[in-house]
């Protein structure tokens, strides 16, 4: 298969978007959360949670979103911007949380956590 073809097709096939009309809309979660350029690109992850409910109640379901970023600011906040301006995806989400956490660099051998920051 060539590069970037789907898995039921034999070969990459580009589709063009009609006019007005593009493939990945812009109001889509997708392109929304792209970076704009390489200094915006951040590492995430998604794990999905559904706790089974119990006896007369309702099923605990979600998503818990995480990502890394060496700084918020420049990285993840106009992702942000740009999910808040838009994304249709926010009529179906409720965040219910959020936290930032500062995570030191890791230590060479003999080291410690934190050394780098530290002296």
């Amino acid at each position: 298969m060539a590069y970037r073809a789907p898995v039921v097709r034999k070969r990459y096939q580009k589709r063009e978007s009609i006019p007005g009309f593009p493939v990945i809309p812009e109001f889509s979660h997708m392109r929304r959360a792209r970076f704009e350029d390489g200094r915006q690109r951040i590492f995430r992850r998604a794990y999905n949670y559904d706790i089974p409910p119990g006896n007369g109640s309702v099923s605990d379901s979600g998503l818990i979103f995480v990502s890394f970023q060496a700084d918020v600011d420049t990285q993840f906040t106009p992702l942000q911007k740009r999910l808040d301006e838009l994304d249709l995806l926010n009529e179906w989400t409720v965040p219910i949380g959020s936290a930032v956490f500062a995570i030191p660099p890791g230590c060479a051998e003999g080291g410690y956590i934190g050394d780098t920051l530290l002296n």
